[in-house]
Parts: structure tokens; sequence; C-alpha cells
């Protein structure tokens, strides 16, 4: 068993383990129905896992063209709902869990 996707949102996390079932590769979801945003953290954030090892190379080609680049930022933010400070690797907000607005 090999991860090769997790992510907060459980739906593209499940989009992508359609990609992989029609490729015929054998793949399940760990944490699929833990994640809560009360349980900050990506301990706790939805796993695309791949069952054979062999399968890994060719998930990972699969999924590639399908993943968008992720912003780099380098500003801390101000969360739109609390008006909280973070700083600018947070995704969502330190204090209430809010996420980031797009830029």
């Amino acid at each position: 068993m090999r991860q090769v996707y997790t992510s907060q949102d459980s739906t593209q996390v499940g989009y992508y383990k359609s990609i992989l079932d029609e490729a015929g590769i054998a793949s399940y979801i760990q944490n699929e129905n833990s994640n809560n945003p009360e349980m900050a953290g990506a301990n706790f954030f939805p796993a695309l896992c791949v069952i054979r090892d062999t399968d890994y190379n060719k998930a990972i080609d699969l999924l590639k063209p399908q993943q968008q680049e992720v912003p780099v930022y380098t500003e801390e933010w101000k969360c739109p709902s609390c008006s909280e400070i973070n700083p600018p690797n947070f995704g969502s907000c330190w204090n209430c869990n809010s996420f980031r607005p797009a830029t």
C-alpha cells in the first residue's frame, strides 16, 4: 500500500480514485470519513492509496496531469471571517479554520 494523493478536499480525492478505478488500479481512500474541520491537521485528511506498490508509478503518471499547481504565497493574509492574520503557508485560518480566499 502506498499513498499517491492527499487533500482536505474529499471530492477531489474521490475524483482521483475514479480515475484509478477506470484504469484498473486497485485503490482505497484512507481517512475517508474522518475529514472533520474540528480535527485540524493533514494527518486526518483523506488520502488515496494504491493497494499494490507496483501500481504506484502508473497511478502517479495518471494523476499528475489532473493536478493544478499550488500557488506559492509569500505574504501573510487576513482571514475574511475572523480578521486574524495568518502565515503565508497556511491554507486555512489558524483561529477559525476558514479557507484562505482565492487571489
